[in-house]
């Protein structure tokens, strides 16, 4: 094995449910597959290392093939340590067959004094599937508490449908650069991201979640962007790490009652 972790999961309907097969290796594993809902197959991804550290390498590979559903979340956040020679590379390959119904839901990534970690994630979507994406970036602990001691976080979102490229998404954080100035961070400590597809997220969904959220925490900077073909992009700016899960929550509340007709997912974590 060449990497550090890796994970494979696999999706398919069969007779109306959905079965899951895959495999693991090194610091990566899954939990058996359970049912939080009546429809919606749910599995845990779990770091068996503690966290990431210096040269780590890390693959994760969902696909579902048609009309398969599946959630797949973190057993708990994700502590990115100092890397003094080689940053932590993780790349995440997501493939979404016709009617597919996908929620990547992961706890918030912690980085610490001197840490460095390139994230990229490519994913394919049918424009009849459902995808739903959450990240969430905080700084970790220092030794003199000073913030954004890590050295920085890149994280490259790929979103392609039927071979055509919708969404490229490029996300850089480097404290040494500057992070808290006009049109970075301005001021706030957490930053998290959104993305969801779906058939029916429209400018009239857009405008409908954007009044949820702003009636329900007024306490957080948020911006909403609408695609083409039934997509949105939410970024927020928060003080810490639980305002900024708590809105993500809501947004996938709102999403899967308002879009697919689906209860609130309790992640039964704690």
């Amino acid at each position: 094995m060449t990497h550090t972790g890796v994970l494979h999961l696999k999706g398919e309907k069969r007779h109306s449910r959905t079965i899951l097969s895959g495999f693991y290796e090194g610091a990566f594993k899954f939990t058996r597959p359970v049912y939080l809902d009546e429809e919606t197959l749910s599995v845990y991804m779990i770091h068996i290392g503690g966290g990431y550290v210096d040269g780590d390498s890390y693959v994760n590979e969902v696909t579902l093939e048609e009309g398969a559903e599946l959630s797949v979340t973190s057993q708990a956040a994700s502590k990115v340590y100092k890397t003094i020679s080689k940053p932590v590379e993780q790349v995440t390959r997501i493939r979404l067959g016709a009617g597919s119904t996908l929620d990547y839901c992961m706890d918030p990534l912690i980085m610490y004094e001197g840490a460095r970690f390139n994230q990229t994630t490519i994913v394919d979507i049918d424009e009849t599937s459902s995808f739903f994406y959450n990240d969430i970036v905080t700084p970790g602990w220092s030794h003199n508490g000073e913030p954004f001691r890590y050295d920085w976080y890149r994280n490259k979102l790929k979103v392609t449908s039927g071979g055509t490229l919708v969404l490229y998404d490029h996300l850089l954080l480097d404290p040494g650069l500057g992070v808290e100035g006009v049109l970075e961070l301005e001021g706030h400590s957490h930053v998290g991201s959104v993305v969801l597809f779906h058939k029916e997220a429209g400018v009239d969904f857009v405008e409908k979640l954007s009044e949820h959220l702003e009636q329900q925490f007024p306490y957080v900077r948020f911006g909403l962007s609408s695609m083409d073909k039934g997509g949105v992009v939410i970024r927020m700016l928060g003080d810490n790490t639980q305002q900024l899960e708590t809105v993500t929550a809501a947004v996938h509340t709102f999403y899967r009652e308002t879009l697919l007709k689906k209860k609130e997912i309790i992640w039964r974590k704690y």
